[in-house]
């Protein structure tokens, strides 16, 4: 499933401010393609020594297809993409999938066992339920509708292997948002062969650069953060960041009382924490971070403490004070501000 067209969706919780050069040589042009996907934004930018039209369009098309054909595998947004297809699946038989799909579930087992099945691409009927995806939304669930979902909810319930996938509960449904634009992200900037590139889908953010520092805003994670606000300036060369909170996808009901979309599927309610967000840098691949932001917002604080000590991941937490005000927490090597 794609971010999109949710409740109060915001674009973008990462902005790509500028890029810098150290080099006072340097005549490279910079050339942006932008547009739109997955309910969201996306930019592409890479320099160039001269600017020429075929190469952008061509640059601008092969762009387009790689998120078409992602959005066709992994959206669930679209009915006819192979993740809809699978969801729609009453059977617990052997269904052949593409090898990208299967690369991205199969990706998923990872952060699902490093935090202890709070990360879980089955959460999806609870995201539902929740109100948090394409499906009609009615009222907030009740314990009764809420036990009776968390029966089929559980990433042990789906198995896959060469290329297949099936379930073991005919009811399960799976949900890829919180890795699928950050795989998109690694095939465009591994598809186009330039020396310093910047590729952003929806606030998650890949650069490779030899000489260009690409400057990245990480927004103040408020709910009333419409302008995006910066709260902090990370400046990258290799690597990637990809952010996860509670501030951009939520609702208030009737009582006044806050739900956002980052829901714990093993108690089947939205995670409570004093943490606003989190951004996490890797010197790998953008799926990486962004699995890695969901599975680590979802842990308790001295977890996450814990796995930045233990790992060469580096990150960046936003809390809420009792005060409302926010307060930074750095690992050591998170690119300084």
């Amino acid at each position: 499933m794609m971010t999109s067209a949710r409740k109060l969706v915001f674009l973008l919780s990462l902005v790509i401010l500028s890029c810098n050069s150290p080099s006072t040589n340097n005549i490279d042009e910079i050339v942006s393609i932008l547009g739109r996907t997955m309910g969201t934004t996306y930019s592409v930018k890479y320099t160039t020594g001269i600017k020429n039209n075929d190469d952008i369009k061509e640059n601008k098309n092969k762009i387009e297809e790689i998120l078409r054909n992602v959005n066709m595998q992994m959206s669930t947004y679209i009915p006819e993409s192979e993740i809809s297809q699978f969801n729609r699946m009453r059977n617990t038989e052997w269904v052949n999938i593409s090898e990208d799909f299967a690369f991205v579930v199969q990706s998923s087992f990872e952060y699902y066992k490093m935090s202890g099945g709070l990360y879980d691409i089955t959460v999806m009927p609870l995201v539902n339920l929740w109100g948090f995806g394409p499906d009609k939304f009615i009222d907030t669930p009740s314990t009764t509708n809420i036990d009776s979902v968390l029966a089929f909810v559980g990433q042990d319930l789906i198995e896959i292997e060469s290329g297949r996938i099936r379930k073991k509960d005919s009811r399960v449904q799976i949900d890829l948002s919180s890795i699928a634009k950050g795989f998109a992200v690694d095939k465009i900037i591994e598809s186009l062969n330039y020396d310093n590139i910047f590729v952003e889908i929806g606030g998650e953010v890949r650069s490779k650069s030899d000489k260009k520092i690409w400057k990245v805003g990480i927004n103040t994670p408020s709910i009333d953060n419409i302008s995006n606000e910066i709260e902090y300036i990370a400046p990258i060369k290799n690597g990637s960041i990809a952010t996860s909170g509670n501030y951009r996808n939520f609702y208030i009901d009737k009582d006044n009382r806050f739900y956002h979309h980052e829901i714990n599927p093993l108690t089947g309610y939205p995670i409570m924490s004093k943490l606003a967000s989190i951004s996490i840098f890797t010197q790998t691949s953008c799926m990486e971070a962004d699995g890695l932001a969901t599975a680590l917002y979802m842990m308790e604080m001295s977890d996450i403490n814990s796995f930045f000590q233990d790992t060469d991941i580096e990150g960046l937490m936003i809390l809420v004070e009792p005060d409302m005000s926010f307060k930074q927490v750095v690992s050591q090597d998170f690119p300084a501000n």
